[in-house]
C-alpha cells in the first residue's frame, strides 16, 4: 500500500478486499523516501502495488516519478504485457488511483469492477482468522503484525469501550486508513452501522471548518493532529 491518505474509499475497499481473499498487506511508514519504497518492495516480495501517482514529494517529483526511477522497463511497456522488472522480479501487479494512463499500470477504476459470480472463472477463498492480514514497516524494520482475527477483535473492543456511546451525529474520522487505529474504527462502525465523515484531507484548517457543518461530537485521529498547536 502506497496510498495518499485522500484516497480513503481506495484504501477500504482494497483493505476489505483483503481481509476477504486472505491477501497480507504491507504498509510503510516513510511515504517520502524513495528507498524506502524500495526497500518495502524488495524485503517483502510483494506481488503487487496500488499507488497514489500524483502524490506530490518535492518541487518537481511525485509518487510516480520514483516509480518511473525505480522501474524504468515500465516506459517499454504496452497494454496486456506482463511485468518484468529487473529490480522486483516478484512485482506481477501495479495499480494507480489517478485517472492519466501510465505504462505498464492498471488503474484503480478500471480493476475494482464488480462482475456477477456466473460470469467469472474466479473464485474468492475463505479466510481464517489467524492469517496475516497486515505487515507494518517503519526505518526498514518490521515492527507490527495483524491478523484478520486481531482486527476484528480491536474494532470490537474500540466499539465497545468507546464508539458505542457517541451519539447519533456522524462520527468525525481524520486517522490514516492504512494504519491499524484508523481500518479498525472503520470496521467497528461499518458493522454496527455507525454512519462516519471523512474529510478527504489531512489539513488542518479545512477540517477543522468542516466539523461544525457536521455536527459531529467525536473525533477518531492521529497523534500527529490531537498533538497540533492550532490557533484558538
Amino acid at each position: 500500500m502506497y496510498l495518499d491518505p485522500s484516497c480513503g474509499a481506495e484504501s477500504l475497499v482494497l483493505q476489505m478486499g483483503a481481509l476477504k481473499a486472505g491477501v497480507s498487506l504491507v504498509a510503510f511508514h516513510e511515504k517520502d523516501s524513495k528507498d524506502a519504497l524500495d526497500h518495502a518492495l524488495r524485503s517483502t516480495n510483494a506481488k503487487g502495488l496500488v499507488f497514489s501517482p500524483g502524490t506530490q514529494i518535492g518541487e518537481n517529483t511525485t509518487r510516480k516519478t520514483f516509480l518511473h526511477e525505480l522501474m524504468p522497463e515500465l516506459e517499454q511497456m504496452y497494454p496486456g504485457d506482463e511485468l518484468n522488472l529487473s529490480n522486483y522480479p516478484h512485482l506481477q501487479h501495479i495499480v494507480q488511483t489517478g485517472f492519466s494512463k501510465m505504462r505498464g499500470v492498471n488503474m484503480f477504476k478500471d480493476v475494482a469492477v464488480y462482475a456477477n459470480p456466473s460470469l467469472s472463472n474466479y473464485s474468492i477463498p475463505v479466510n481464517s482468522s489467524d492469517a496475516l492480514s497486515h505487515t507494518y514497516l517503519k526505518d526498514g524494520r518490521e515492527v507490527r503484525t495483524l491478523t484478520s482475527g486481531e482486527f476484528v477483535n480491536a474494532s470490537e473492543d474500540l466499539w465497545n469501550r468507546h464508539l458505542s456511546h457517541v451519539d447519533d451525529h456522524p462520527l468525525f474520522f481524520s486517522s490514516d486508513l492504512e494504519k491499524p487505529l484508523g481500518l479498525a474504527s472503520f470496521l467497528a462502525c461499518s458493522s454496527h452501522l455507525k454512519k462516519l465523515f471523512l474529510p478527504g484531507t489531512f489539513n488542518a484548517s479545512k477540517m477543522i471548518k468542516s466539523i461544525p457543518r457536521q455536527s459531529s461530537s467525536s473525533l477518531v485521529c492521529d497523534e500527529d493532529l490531537l498533538t497540533l498547536d492550532v490557533p484558538a
